[in-house]
């Protein structure tokens, strides 16, 4: 080859489930920074609140989502799959306990 000449650069396909599982995580950290902030609100008008180990347990669910999503960015095939609908399995469990039961 010459120096003019390059070599293709290899594109990195980003799957789907990954980017869905990323916007989930997002989500999720918003879900316990609203959660959270209500929280301290509602303390400071004298209410109750959510409680704080519902708050507890919206971080709990942020830091496994956000763990789960750095294993499914950075492997490859069937762990990153089975990591990214982990990521979506958490969302959905944290849904259903705090927001609909």
């Amino acid at each position: 080859m010459t120096e003019t000449m390059t070599e293709p650069e290899k594109v990195q396909r980003r799957s789907v489930l990954r980017g869905a599982g990323g916007a989930v995580a997002a989500c999720v950290v918003m879900l316990f920074l609203v959660v959270l902030g209500s929280q301290i609100f509602f303390q400071l008008q004298g209410y109750p609140g959510s409680g704080w180990g519902a708050v507890a347990l919206h971080a709990l669910a942020a830091a496994i989502a956000v763990a789960l999503q750095r294993i499914a960015d950075r492997r490859r095939g069937v762990v990153s799959a089975l990591a990214s609908l982990a990521v979506v399995a958490t969302a959905a469990v944290t849904l259903w306990l705090f927001w609909w039961s």
